[in-house]
């Protein structure tokens, strides 16, 4: 049986461990939130690079505007996605913070609950990336098979 000087050590344990977890991640919100900002604006004022030459019914100019919205576009959708990420990380250090300060466990709970949405984000994720290379690889196959 636990004495109740025990109980204490542990919670305050427990917490200090929590706290340590919700300051790093604070720390990696924002760097990672940065860095995909550093990106964007990197993407933006870089030159783009030559356009391949014609093929196949595409002019040069029109291979050159596919190049450069893609680029964009998936510039966007890192930057979106980087957003979704920080804000759900961001909250959970906030969160957590401010529970183990007031000893409030709905906040802990509200922050340990956003910590489980940005592992599901990156769980979609991967699972999204694992179908498209599935995908390219079948793709490939039935390519080289059919003369492509």
């Amino acid at each position: 049986m636990q004495t109740d000087q025990q109980l204490p050590n542990e919670q305050s344990l427990l917490h200090r461990n929590i706290l340590s977890a919700a300051k790093i991640a604070g720390i990696a919100a924002i760097i990672s939130l940065g860095g995909s900002l550093a990106g964007i604006l990197a993407t933006l004022t870089r030159p783009l690079p030559a356009a391949p030459a014609a093929q196949e019914g595409f002019s040069k100019d029109d291979m050159q505007q596919l190049m450069q919205g893609s680029t964009y576009i998936s510039a966007f959708i890192s930057l979106a996605i980087s957003v979704l990420a920080f804000y759900f990380l961001f909250r959970f250090s906030s969160l957590v913070k401010a529970g183990i300060a007031d000893n409030n466990p709905v906040k802990l709970t509200t922050g340990l609950q956003s910590l489980a949405s940005y592992f599901k984000i990156w769980g979609i994720i991967m699972f999204l990336i694992i179908v498209l290379f599935v995908l390219s690889l079948v793709g490939g196959m039935l390519g080289t098979t059919f003369g492509g």
